[in-house]
């Protein structure tokens, strides 16, 4: 396997998945699993009009990301993101905290459909413990937040309280650095 690894998060207005949810938001970083090292690459939130939500969207949406759904407003169309991140993760390793979710519910759905433009490693979850994922450990968002401050309660990595997907990219990439006894 290539030491290099892809750690892909989104943040979506629901958790069953396409075609009933959207993603609104994505963030990959990139991560030297030799070195430890991790780089954010991509950051982008997708515009939504905010009109365009049912209430339990808007709901879970706020709820997971702690932004208001105007914040979407300022993204960026979703063709254009979509055409980005295939050509960034084109040919590359890629995980998530949890590949069930992020990979299974969204990214192998269209408009992203991105199962042949890479391939797929274990979540990068695994060897989290079951205690350190929190009150809701099925939320993947809620769960790395948790996991996160449970593995680094000092914020030794310094990315604070934000749930944007590429903070939760960050945060996923440095568990799983630490669930490998990389840090």
């Amino acid at each position: 396997m290539d030491d290099e690894v892809f750690v892909v998060q989104v943040v979506t207005d629901g958790d069953y998945g396409f075609p009933l949810d959207r993603v609104c938001g994505i963030g990959i970083c990139k991560v030297d699993l030799e070195s430890g090292n991790v780089e954010s690459v991509y950051s982008e939130s997708i515009f939504l009009e905010p009109g365009s939500f049912t209430k339990k969207q808007k709901e879970y949406f706020e709820r997971t990301s702690g932004k208001d759904v105007t914040y979407l407003l300022d993204g960026r169309p979703a063709d254009e993101v979509v055409s980005e991140v295939k050509e960034l993760l084109s040919g590359r390793t890629v995980t998530s905290f949890d590949v069930s979710f992020t990979m299974k519910k969204f990214l192998i759905n269209e408009p992203w459909d991105i199962t042949k433009e890479m391939t797929v490693m274990c979540s990068a979850g695994r060897g989290i413990p079951a205690w350190a994922l929190g009150e809701e450990p099925k939320n993947e968002n809620l769960a790395i937040d948790s996991a996160y401050r449970a593995m680094f309660p000092d914020d030794a990595m310094g990315i604070g309280d934000g749930r944007t997907a590429l903070d939760l990219a960050l945060k996923s990439s440095f568990l799983m650095l630490k669930a490998r006894g990389r840090i």
